[in-house]
């Protein structure tokens, strides 16, 4: 049982799909209310959307489809009661099958007799808004175009995150279409191969005109120009599924980060081979039903690239209506918190600031200040593991540990945070292992050099306070560092000032470890190591 004080906290939210109903309760307590954790999640794949066309004319939503509804509504309430949800923090929303049923009302006012919840039923305005914020939520920095492609409608809108925590969108909200993956599936049965061409042509058509009607702001035009198109944002789950093919066929196999949020593609790749067939899809982590449906979300790509939207590269999320709601509900000051900082602050040591700016001072401007801080709050994390994991659990941290949930980590940063971790503690891997080491790199890119570095650093600061305490009443070390080129080649120089006399042989030992690092041979694939000067005075 939950306490009440770490409950007052939980949001409960329903959200009544098209194609299923999905449940959740999430954590907005802080430290970690930037990342919306999610301690309970299901789904029911009953689709409101085939009920009604389940004889090929639109119909009522049929009395046994409401009674399943009703039950797993109830059995909802049942969870929200043992982990102690208050009244107030639950909330239902519908959208476009519940929106456009002929017997909403009757359906809407069962769910009341039967749970004592009312539903809000979302304008498609208000859908699409949601959407966007929980495609915002969903990455740190966010500024282009984004659609959402549920089983009914499609949403498109820009979105614009500031600095400040501040999201701007269309003064429109955002524009919706009927070209939903259950609703064009049920199109696409009735049509001729000539007709379907004729569609897309029509799809393509609203396409641009949405665009039109979306008022993209000229500072927003201007950088699309500049950057050869705009960043388009998807979610919803038939473009999650596209993004899974996608996933399965990177040069990188098997993909070391298997989270569908925040996985990018340039735009040629993503609208090139769209001849994927259903079967043949069904084993990239995509659903069954979600695989039957991927004419519908081929058709819907194609439309996007005939309309000829100037597109960069595609960035796919896991943000929908359940997340914008959620996001919507904090304050800027919480949106604008680094996603990776707020997911490794619970588990700080106690000296964090102090030994984050030790780290800050030994690493030149080459890493960001975000990933500096994060690796001190997870500096000890996996401390108290047998040796011989410590350094395999801190390679997977980002993937399937402690950190796998986080919400809104780009996989670049998963992946240098990855290896930082697991240089911390010696890189030291069993062949179990070496698939994914040898892989991350690639995601890492040039960085892949700094990982290292970060990471001994790292370790020898472990090593210099391993209760993860820096006392007030004393001076211990002093730290530059730098980057500097010498007869055209890069060098990294760190001196370290030595304050108290017992730290010597430690920070000696970490000298040399980062010398070892600075010779040809760590110089990796990547082509970006660099020769490490190391001066230490006492």
């Amino acid at each position: 049982m939950t306490s009440t004080t770490s409950s007052q906290h939980y949001q409960a939210l329903v959200d009544i799909g098209s194609n299923g109903i999905r449940f959740s309760i999430s954590d907005l307590s802080p430290p970690t209310a930037r990342i919306m954790p999610t301690i309970y999640q299901d789904r029911c794949g009953i689709s409101l959307y085939d009920a009604q066309y389940a004889t090929g004319t639109k119909a009522p939503i049929p009395s046994a489809v409401i009674e399943e509804v009703l039950a797993v509504l109830l059995q909802f309430r049942r969870t929200c009661q043992d982990f102690e949800v208050q009244d107030s923090n639950i909330r239902l929303v519908a959208t476009e099958a519940t929106r456009n049923a002929i017997n909403r009302e009757h359906l809407l006012g069962r769910i009341e007799e039967k749970t004592g919840w009312k539903v809000e039923l979302l304008t498609k305005e208000e859908e699409g808004r949601l959407g966007a914020m929980g495609i915002a939520s969903s990455i740190d920095r966010i500024k282009g175009i984004c659609i959402d492609m549920g089983g009914g409608s499609v949403q498109m809108t820009w979105v614009v995150k500031k600095l400040n925590g501040d999201v701007d969108m269309s003064p429109v909200g955002s524009v919706s279409f009927p070209y939903g993956a259950a609703a064009l599936m049920s199109t696409l049965s009735e049509v001729s191969v000539q007709e379907e061409a004729t569609l897309q042509g029509e799809i393509a058509s609203k396409f641009q005109r949405g665009l039109e009607d979306i008022r993209i702001p000229s500072s927003l035009r201007d950088e699309a120009l500049q950057n050869d198109g705009y960043s388009l944002y998807l979610s919803g789950g038939g473009f999650r599924g596209r993004g899974y093919i996608l996933m399965s066929t990177e040069e990188i196999q098997p993909y070391p980060i298997p989270i569908i949020n925040c996985y990018s593609v340039d735009a040629s790749r993503f609208m090139s081979n769209l001849e994927e067939s259903p079967a043949s899809a069904s084993a990239f982590r995509v659903s069954s039903r979600r695989a039957s449906q991927i004419p519908a979300v081929q058709l819907v790509i194609k439309a996007l690239g005939q309309a000829n939207i100037p597109i960069s590269k595609v960035i796919f999320t896991q943000g929908g209506v359940r997340e914008g709601l959620l996001y919507s509900a904090l304050p800027p000051s919480i949106r604008t918190e680094s996603p990776l900082v707020a997911s490794t602050l619970p588990y700080a040591p106690r000296s964090a600031a102090s030994l984050a700016t030790l780290l800050r001072d030994a690493v030149p401007d080459s890493v960001e200040s975000e990933l500096l801080t994060s690796t001190i709050n997870l500096l000890y994390f996996h401390g108290s593991l047998p040796k011989d994991i410590r350094a395999a659990a801190a390679l997977r941290s980002t993937t399937t540990g402690v950190l796998a949930g986080a919400h809104g980590l780009s996989h670049r940063d998963r992946s240098m945070l990855a290896l930082i971790l697991c240089e911390r503690w010696g890189a030291d891997l069993s062949e179990a292992d070496a698939g994914l080491y040898d892989s991350l790199p690639k995601l890492a890119g040039h960085r892949t050099w700094w990982t290292k570095y970060v990471g001994r650093v790292a370790e020898g600061i472990a090593n210099l306070f391993p209760a993860g305490v820096v006392r007030d009443d004393e001076q211990t070390l002093a730290v530059e560092s730098g980057v500097s080129s010498i007869e055209d080649i890069q060098h990294c120089w760190l001196k370290i000032t030595v304050l108290q006399g017992d730290l010597v042989g430690t920070v000696k030992k970490l000298a040399e470890d980062l010398r070892k690092l600075g010779k040809k041979k760590h110089g990796g694939k990547q082509g970006s190591g660099m020769k490490v000067d190391v001066e230490v005075r006492t």
